[in-house]
């Protein structure tokens, strides 16, 4: 019975240590969440045996839940990677984005672009270059001005979801930059039109996002999912 009580108190000791502790456990303030956590007061790694020791070969530093696809630590892993820089292009059809001949969002484009300015936001990046694109089908003082209302339209949907307006630059390029040439789109006006539909876009360019090493191929993954194109 003795034997018992004993381990009934040890337990229920244990028990409220965890619950103490929990609360003063934060993740690493890092743009990827860390392997590993850290006490929210002195900022010391948890290390096994001996907490809020300072890191050493002989200890066991506490693995966070993001382990083991999170950012490693100094003296808890092998030495980091250097990230990895990388590029992506979004081809965005403008029939989705836009009513013919309009520059106003529509519903399906803002759902596209809220993905977007989702994972922009989550991320480290230098630049993002939307560019704005017409048909052949109009004057080219008329084409220049709508593609880059479309481009200011893209622009001012991500700057309402959160990302910085002075990491966008928006461009419009009228009908200087066509997929489809004009000579080859055949028959009716409204055969020519639909034969021009490509032309008729806006591009989106993310440009110097640095990617820890071993997140890369999550990167492409989430990227690819929203419809981006990732280059190094």
């Amino acid at each position: 019975m003795k034997n018992f009580v004993k381990v009934a108190s040890l337990v229920a000791t244990l028990a409220l240590a965890a619950q103490v502790n929990a609360a003063t456990i934060t993740p690493m303030a890092d743009a990827v969440n860390s392997r590993h956590v850290q006490d929210a007061a002195d900022s010391q790694i948890w290390v096994s045996g001996d907490y809020g020791a300072t890191n050493g070969t002989d200890k066991l530093c506490w693995q966070t839940g993001y382990y083991p696809d999170g950012n490693p630590i100094v003296g808890c892993d092998a030495v980091a990677k250097p990230p990895v820089v990388m590029n992506g292009s979004l081809n965005l059809d403008a029939a989705t984005l836009f009513d013919f001949d309009k520059a106003s969002l529509r519903p399906a484009g803002q759902e596209m672009l809220g993905r977007l300015a989702a994972f922009l936001n989550r991320n480290s990046y230098s630049q993002s270059i939307i560019v704005g694109h017409t048909d052949s089908w109009g004057s080219d003082a008329y084409n220049d001005r709508l593609s880059l209302r479309r481009a200011e339209s893209v622009k001012a949907f991500l700057v309402s979801q959160g990302v910085p307006a002075g990491k966008i630059v928006s461009q419009g390029m009228g009908e200087r930059q066509l997929i489809v040439s004009p000579a080859s789109c055949k028959g009716t006006k409204a055969a020519r039109q639909a034969c021009e539909q490509p032309n008729r876009r806006v591009t989106v360019d993310i440009q110097g996002a640095t990617v820890p090493a071993n997140q890369v191929e999550a990167w492409k993954r989430e990227l690819t999912a929203v419809g981006v194109n990732v280059t190094k």
